[in-house]
C-alpha cells in the first residue's frame, strides 16, 4: 500500500501536470482537473448558495452549469491573473448571482424572452439553451419569423449524430451529464467536453445574427 506522503506527492505531481495543460488552454485537462477537485468545488458552491435557491435548482445542476461555462470559455480565461481554482470560484459566484436574478428577479413582460443561465452577456433575446430547446422541439414552420431559430436549426443539422444526441438529452430532456454518460457508455468528462465543443460550434454559427426584439 502506498504511504500517505507518497500519495500526496503523486497527487501534487498530477495536479501540476494538469495546471500546465490548462494554461495551454486544453479543455480536456480542465475537465479532468474539475473532476479531481469536484468535492471541494461542490463545497464552495454550496457555501455561497442560499437555501432558497437550492429549493429551486439542484446543486449538481448548478455545478454542471459552472463546469460547462468554464470549459467553453477556457480560451479567454484570465489565467495570467488567477489560478484555475480561483477562476472557477469566480465563475461560481457569477453563476449563483445570475441564478438568483433568473429565479427571483422581477418578472419580465415577455417570459419567452428570458435569458437562460448560459446566455451571453448583453443578449436580450432568447438564451442559447432555450434557443436549442426551441429549435429541436418546434415545428419547422415556426422558424420562418425568427432568424436566430432558423440559423440554429441549420447549425444543429450540421452537427454529428452523437453531438445532436447529447445536446438533445441535455437541453431538451434536461438530463444531467452523468446520466447521459451512462446512457451512451462514456465518461462524464467526455460528455462535458463534447457538449462544450458543440456549444462553441453553435455559438460561432450565431455570432453574426442579432437576437430578435
Amino acid at each position: 500500500m502506498m504511504d500517505a506522503p507518497d500519495q500526496d506527492r503523486d497527487d501534487e505531481s498530477s495536479d501540476q501536470a494538469l495546471l500546465s495543460q490548462i494554461h495551454q488552454r486544453d479543455p480536456d485537462a480542465l475537465a479532468r482537473y474539475i473532476e479531481s477537485h469536484r468535492s471541494s468545488l461542490t463545497g464552495f458552491v454550496r457555501s455561497i448558495t442560499s437555501d432558497r435557491l437550492l429549493g429551486t435548482i439542484e446543486l449538481d445542476d448548478l455545478l454542471q452549469e459552472i463546469c460547462t461555462t468554464a470549459i467553453s470559455s477556457l480560451g479567454t480565461a484570465p489565467l495570467d491573473q488567477y489560478e484555475p481554482m480561483q477562476w472557477l470560484q469566480q465563475l461560481a459566484r457569477r453563476r449563483v448571482v445570475d441564478a438568483h436574478r433568473f429565479h427571483f428577479g422581477a418578472q419580465r413582460r415577455d417570459t419567452g424572452r428570458q435569458q437562460s443561465l448560459h446566455a451571453a452577456a448583453g443578449d436580450e433575446g432568447m438564451g442559447l439553451e432555450h434557443l436549442l430547446a426551441a429549435s429541436m422541439t418546434s415545428p419547422s414552420a415556426a422558424f420562418s419569423q425568427d432568424v436566430r431559430l432558423n440559423r440554429m436549426q441549420q447549425a444543429i443539422a450540421e452537427l454529428g449524430e452523437e453531438q445532436r444526441t447529447v445536446i438533445r438529452l441535455r437541453y431538451v430532456d434536461g438530463l444531467p451529464t452523468k446520466q447521459i454518460a451512462q446512457q451512451l457508455g462514456k465518461t462524464d468528462v467526455a460528455i462535458r467536453v463534447l457538449l462544450s465543443r458543440s456549444m462553441r460550434q453553435l455559438e460561432k454559427q450565431l455570432e453574426d445574427v442579432k437576437p430578435s426584439r
